[in-house]
């Protein structure tokens, strides 16, 4: 019994539609054509128990992508499927060419059962899909005798609404089972391609499960369908590279363009096909490998299914494969080079060089038969040579051909002076071309090759004394001549030693140059004391030593040899302390403004050159005659201990440390001591104990900084500008951080009376002599209680 769909019914079976997820197929790639005959996608079940399984896909058809038809004849079934059968045939067909793409399905007495329902039935169905490269895309349908549970219904209109229709049916745990069908027709274009369906059936089992009404989404059945995509453009090459190989093929090359498909894609040089053709994933590069070719230019062209490419030049180059080599003469020649050579044999047009063991010979001509090759052969080692003819693509064999090596003769004189300077004649053969001549390592000078090649004249470079190798330096091989010459020593020379003065006690390494040296044969004194750690260059031109200890004054410095002894050098021997020995230092301490006469007692003072504390040169330095006691007076220095050394031309030697201590500064004299009120007069002020940046002066009530007073470097007088102030007597003083010192008056003078005076007052009055000796005394009381001296 056919029953009319309610709104209901059809609102589960739209569910039901989006369930599936029914959607549009994944695009296909351009120029793809497919088709399916029949497609079952059905399952359910009620209550966990399986009323329907069905999935089966009878008939399909893909085009090949390089181009052609697919077909495939089916009878419809539905082999091991639960609560569904179906019957028919199907015929499919798609098809990729260079025009166009296309596809076609067709189903004939179609018949599908659903649960014992006789559910759709169709007497012929079709699906055709149509996309030409130019042009626009198709998409046809056609239904006959379309039935749907038994009854005939009319087609669905292409991507119309649906015709629906439900079916009593019995379904084990549902009560009021009905089986609901929704019918569909799609003919879809675009502008790439084109999709056909003829019957799209979905369905749907609705009805009262444990009480409570209960849809299910069974799924869908597909009955023809045929879809394609429009084919692309004919491919297009842009580059080959490499853009020229050998004529024999087999190079690999790489090919840029687009619409290159991936075993659809032929390349062919002059009509000849590469093989092993690859495509990139993209299609846009491909790689093949070139058949043989005539030399000279060759056209390439890309071809697929959709067509061909515009071609691409590439060039064979001659490879030497048509090349045969019958002789090779003279075979041998020196390792000089030089030799002529005559190649003879066929083919030989377009060999652009002939190489002797990888070198290139000179002078190198063919003949327009390509029958004859001459070149005049490298220089190369001794020994059987690899000759190559060189084509653009490849290398061609020829016979071997052997090069001779110089040999030496004699050497006369061959012996000599370890100095050099001897005139050597060497004979043999093959010397023409010779660059050089070594005796051991050293070249001689002065090198002249006799034009016949078998004699030269050189000049002996000094050498150690013995036998060394003798060799004539050739291109490709040398001449050699074992322990050819002897050196024997000679009276050596010594010229210049650097630096020609050092410690009394050595350890001080000198460079002395010269000639004549011998390596492990040559001694050195100063003053006859033997040098140590001698060492003589290879050319016995230069050697270092270490001086031993020696008195201070000059001494004489002598090299020599198992061939004599050179003239003296001079060198100086200067006192470094060594010999000096500290036993004293009195006083230890005084003040930061330095002035402090100091003696320090000992032994081998002689030579000393001056003392520094804390690294300031002390002053009035004296040494007695023996040797024994210096006295020196302090500069000023920071408070604090300072070292003491004795300073020597090449040492030092500590002595006790010097303590400073602090203590107020004296003042004595004021240069001049008025000055206007306005201010700006610069003053003198003349005593000690002044520190050169600590010292700071008062004045009419005002501080002077210490970056404004500038301090003699022996601390015994500063300078610093008067400030405004007025009319008046008033007191200076200056002050460091060991305190104040005494005051002096500077009379400021109205502008409009003269300045009068310079100093304090001339000859110091009695009162000023008075005040400095007091201070004198006072300083005095203070050092030498400091000293400890007093209590």
């Amino acid at each position: 019994m056919l029953r009319r769909i309610t709104t209901a019914s059809t609102a589960m079976l739209v569910a039901s539609v989006a369930t599936l997820g029914l959607g549009t197929p994944a695009r296909a790639a351009p120029g793809d054509a497919s088709a399916r005959g029949v497609v079952v996608d059905l399952s359910a079940a009620v209550l966990g128990t399986p009323v329907i399984t069905a999935e089966q896909t009878i008939g399909t058809a893909t085009a090949p992508a390089a181009g052609g038809t697919d077909t495939d004849n089916q009878v419809v079934s539905l082999p091991g499927a639960l609560g569904a059968t179906a019957s028919g045939t199907v015929e499919v067909t798609a098809t990729r060419a260079a025009a166009s793409s296309s596809a076609s399905a067709i189903v004939t007495n179609f018949n599908l059962a659903v649960l014992g329902v006789d559910a759709l039935d169709a007497t012929e169905a079709t699906a055709t899909a149509t996309c030409p490269q130019i042009g626009p895309t198709s998409a046809d349908t056609t239904l006959v005798g379309l039935e749907l549970f038994g009854a005939a219904v009319a087609s669905p209109e292409p991507n119309g609404p649906a015709v629906v229709a439900s079916a009593p049916v019995v379904v084990p745990g549902m009560v009021d089972a009905s089986l609901n069908v929704s019918l569909t027709r799609t003919e879809t274009t675009t502008a790439a391609g084109a999709t056909a369906v003829a019957v799209r059936a979905t369905l749907g089992l609705s009805g009262t499960v444990l009480g409570a009404p209960t849809t299910i989404a069974v799924g869908t059945v597909i009955v023809a369908e045929a879809t394609c995509e429009r084919p692309p453009a004919a491919p297009t090459a842009e580059t080959i590279t490499p853009d020229e190989g050998s004529q024999a093929g087999g190079q690999t090359v790489t090919i840029t363009g687009t619409g290159f498909i991936s075993g659809g894609t032929a390349v062919t040089f002059d009509g000849a096909p590469a093989t092993n053709v690859t495509v990139n994933a993209g299609g846009t590069s491909l790689t093949a490998v070139t058949p043989s070719g005539a030399i000279g230019p060759a056209s390439v062209v890309v071809g697929t299914v959709n067509g061909t490419a515009p071609p691409l030049g590439y060039t064979y180059l001659a490879d030497g494969s048509a090349a045969v080599v019958t002789g090779l003469a003279p075979a041998s020649g020196p390792t000089v080079g030089g030799t002529t050579v005559t190649i003879t044999g066929t083919g030989f047009t377009g060999v652009l060089a002939v190489d002797f063991n990888g070198l290139p010979s000179t002078d190198f001509t063919v003949n327009p038969a390509g029958t004859t090759i001459t070149v005049v052969s490298p220089p190369n080692p001794a020994g059987p040579a690899l000759v190559e003819l060189v084509f653009p693509a490849g290398r061609v064999t020829a016979p071997e051909f052997t090069y001779v090596a110089p040999t030496i003769a004699s050497i006369v004189p061959n012996s000599g002076p370890n100095a050099g300077g001897t005139t050597v004649t060497i004979t043999g053969t093959g010397f023409s071309g010779a660059t050089g001549v070594t005796f051991g390592d050293a070249p001689g000078t002065d090198v002249v090759v006799d034009p016949s090649g078998t004699s030269l004249t050189v000049v002996t470079p000094p050498g150690p004394v013995g036998p060394v190798d003798v060799l004539v330096l050739l291109p490709g091989a040398n001449a050699e001549a074992l322990a050819g010459f002897t050196y024997v020593a000679a009276t050596p020379t010594a010229a210049v030693i650097t630096p020609d003065e050092g410690p009394q006690s050595g350890g001080q390494t000198v460079t002395i140059t010269g000639t004549g040296f011998i390596p492990g044969g040559t001694t050195v004194t100063f003053d006859g004391a033997p040098a140590t750690d001698v060492t003589v260059n290879p050319g016995g031109t230069s050697l270092t030593a270490v001086t031993p200890p020696g008195a201070i004054g000059p001494a004489v410095v002598v090299v020599a040899t198992g061939g004599g002894s050179s003239t003296p050098l001079d060198y100086t021997y200067l006192a470094d302390g060594s010999a000096a020995a500290v036993t004293g230092l009195t006083p230890t301490t005084g003040p930061t403004s330095g002035g402090t006469p100091v003696t320090i007692t000992g032994s081998g003072f002689t030579g000393v050159t001056g003392v520094t504390f804390g690294g300031r040169p002390g002053t009035g330095f004296t040494v007695n005659p023996a040797g024994t006691t210096i006295t020196v007076l302090t500069p000023p220095n920071a408070a604090g201990t300072a070292d003491v050394r004795l300073v020597f031309p090449a040492g030092a030697v500590v002595a006790p440390r010097f303590s400073y201590q602090t203590a107020p500064p004296v003042i004595g004299t004021l240069t001049p001591d008025q000055g206007p009120t306005g201010g700006g007069t610069t003053v003198t002020v003349g005593g000690f104990g002044f520190v050169p940046g600590g010292t700071v002066v008062t004045i009419c009530g005002r501080t002077i900084s210490a970056s404004e007073v500038t301090v003699a470097s022996d601390g015994r007088s500063l300078t610093f500008r008067a400030p405004a102030c007025a009319a008046g007597a008033t007191t200076v003083v200056v002050s460091t951080a060991g305190g104040a010192s005494n005051g002096l008056t500077f009379r400021y003078v109205p502008r409009h009376l003269p300045v009068t005076g310079d100093t304090v007052a001339g000859p110091l009055t009695v009162g000023a002599m008075l005040f400095l000796v007091g201070s004198f005394l006072l300083l005095l009381t203070w050092r030498r209680r400091r000293a400890g001296r007093i209590g």
